[in-house]
């Protein structure tokens, strides 16, 4: 079916599901003060709906899952609460399906009020005209300086406009089962791809279903951004990027991941699984490392249990003592035609806010946007400390308008590696027909903010 077709089909979809339930597959709640968080398939009130014309109705549309969802309930709990003339009905939709959505509401005006999207597909739904620029208002709210230049630049246009603002931001790492990792004879952790590769096979035990290493290569942004560090690594000094996707960096980096699965070392589902799978794996003992992120670390004591003991390290993704990894985050933006623009943005400005930054920072182990947040994270301690030195050699991806497609290239490549057995430097020469092109004609901006750091 051609996307065309698709996309009428979604639009009348949602014309039928407005403010229904979720699919049966999905489950729906409402909290005390009539925030709902809904199925999958379901969508949000539509913009300039009033239950009470004393009270502006705002819908809120996000893919915030069990982890956040109940944060983002309790936050715009709290601002429904001091603001009596705004009330936001906060509601939940699959990434995919979210994102599908957009793209038809850009067409048929069915969008949100306020909307989530990953940091680095908002310049592409800009440039759709998903959402509204807010420049003059949180010019006139005063406190853009605050933010990280790297997450604020993600919610601009080519022209310096704004769109949103960035909510939250993360990066990944390593898990390391040291129980594993000893029972194989390593008294350390690895400190280069090359050792990596070496304990992910003296880990895995087919006997008991246990494998080397737990990632996700799923076929979408996610995929994307667990695959990149090892594809963007410094290896035999030379540094891979996107920009140079068919390297022989990238290819190395590529290459070993798709020998894991070849070798029975990292499971054949790591195509279906997201991350919160392969954090799943890990925590019930069955994979020795995982790619962590920070968004974890508040449960991961609680999932593991004392089952074992595991440590958080640099990811070692190519030369002895580099380290690489990705920034991710959401952004939060006004979507266009809302009809409450200036309440959405006072519910932008509270939810960005440096005191909600910190609780939510805190709360949902997340890295903070503003510079003028220091969370102060009463739980895994060392385990942050190692995030925020991996966020020194973080890459960005983009922002870029075509993003999603650069995307679509790079884990498409990857899973034809671990499914259909292609070598890593036939699928990125591949991926990098679509990509060049694209950069050839826009360029991304700096792809990482400094060189690979000593570990």
């Amino acid at each position: 079916m051609k996307k065309k077709a698709i996309s009428v089909i979604l639009a009348g979809a949602m014309a039928l599901t407005l403010g229904a339930c979720g699919s049966s597959s999905s489950t729906s709640s409402s909290s005390s003060s009539d925030v709902v968080t809904t199925g999958a398939t379901s969508t949000a009130t539509t913009s300039g709906s009033s239950a009470n014309g004393d009270v502006e109705e705002l819908s809120l549309w996000h893919y915030f899952d069990a982890a956040d969802g109940p944060m983002i309930d309790q936050l715009v709990n709290e601002f429904n609460k001091e603001n009596p003339d705004i009330h936001v009905t906060a509601t939940f939709v699959s990434r995919e399906e979210l994102m599908n959505q957009y793209t038809v509401g850009a067409v048929s005006g069915e969008l949100p009020d306020i909307g989530m999207v990953d940091s680095p597909d908002m310049a592409s739904y800009i440039k759709l005209g998903v959402f509204e620029d807010i420049t003059d208002e949180l010019n006139d709210w005063g406190q853009l300086d605050k933010f990280y230049a790297g997450p604020l630049e993600s919610c601009k246009d080519s022209d310096g406009k704004v769109y949103g603002l960035p909510q939250n931001s993360n990066c990944l790492a390593l898990a390391v089962n040291m129980d594993l990792l000893k029972k194989a004879g390593y008294d350390h952790t690895p400190t280069s791809a090359k050792e990596f590769a070496e304990m992910v096979a003296a880990t895995t035990d087919a006997s008991t279903s246990t494998y080397g290493f737990a990632m996700s290569a799923v076929s979408n942004e996610e995929g994307t951004f667990q695959l990149l560090p090892w594809l963007c690594a410094t290896r035999d000094g030379k540094k891979g990027s996107v920009s140079d996707i068919d390297s022989a960096t990238c290819s190395e980096g590529l290459q070993m991941l798709g020998d894991f699965v070849k070798n029975g070392y990292m499971s054949k589902e790591v195509v279906n699984w997201g991350q919160s799978d392969a954090y799943n794996q890990f925590t019930s003992g069955k994979a020795a490392f995982e790619e962590l992120g920070t968004w974890q670390l508040p449960t991961i004591a609680d999932d593991v249990n004392g089952a074992f003991n595991y440590q958080v390290v640099l990811l070692p993704t190519g030369d002895e003592g580099t380290t690489s990894s990705v920034i991710g985050g959401e952004n939060f933006g006004v979507c266009a035609g809302s009809k409450h623009k200036e309440a959405a943005v006072k519910f932008l400005e509270y939810f960005c806010s440096k005191e909600e930054e910190k609780s939510w920072s805190e709360g949902a182990g997340k890295l903070p946007t503003r510079s003028d947040v220091t969370p102060n994270y009463s739980y895994e301690q060392d385990a942050f400390k190692v995030f925020q030195e991996e966020m020194n050699s973080a890459m960005a991806r983009g922002p870029h308008a075509e993003w999603p497609t650069i995307s679509e290239a790079i884990y498409t490549a990857a899973q034809s590696v671990m499914v259909n057995g292609n070598t890593a430097k036939d699928a990125l020469k591949t991926a990098a027909g679509t990509i060049d092109p694209i950069l050839k004609e826009n360029p991304l901006p700096a792809e990482s903010s400094t060189s690979s750091t000593e570990s």
